[in-house]
């Protein structure tokens, strides 16, 4: 498995749900904490999420990935508990509706990928257990890249 593949898989991903934007963060290892990136996108609009570093508890891959939980948003300038700029992914591609998940490995989150929405979207109520079941299996796209 390559990056460019992961890439293309998102590419598949986001069509299939209709997004207007689908990444995920991966983390490594800097100065003995971890920095979450967004290592692989499809639908960006220009290459600022590659500036983005978060710790764990900060911005919307930070907190799914302290959480392993998914965070969902109908609408982020509304239903936040933070500023927006709190979200520097959301902030850069300009996201009003998101969700993310966690994918994990052993118990532990590996990366996060998120889908957004750049105009106020209802999320279907099928979206999340649908996006989990497509996350779960970019589990093996990411450990398949690290060997």
């Amino acid at each position: 498995m390559k990056e460019q593949d992961i890439a293309s898989e998102l590419i598949d991903i986001r069509l299939q749900f209709g997004l207007d934007f689908v990444g995920i963060a991966t983390a490594i290892a800097a100065d003995g904490q971890k920095e979450i990136r967004w290592k692989y996108v499809a639908g960006n609009r220009n290459n600022r999420y590659q500036k983005i570093v978060l710790q764990v508890g900060k911005g919307i891959a930070g907190i799914v990935w302290r959480t392993a939980r998914p965070m969902i948003s109908e609408d982020l300038k509304t239903e936040r508990v933070a500023p927006l700029q709190e979200y520097p992914i959301a902030l850069t591609e300009n996201l009003a509706s998101i969700i993310a998940v966690p994918i994990m490995s052993e118990g532990a989150v590996i990366g996060v990928m998120l889908g957004g929405y750049r105009k106020v979207t209802q999320i279907k109520t099928s979206m999340p257990t649908d996006f989990q079941a497509i996350a779960d299996k970019m589990q093996q796209s990411l450990l398949a890249v690290k060997e």
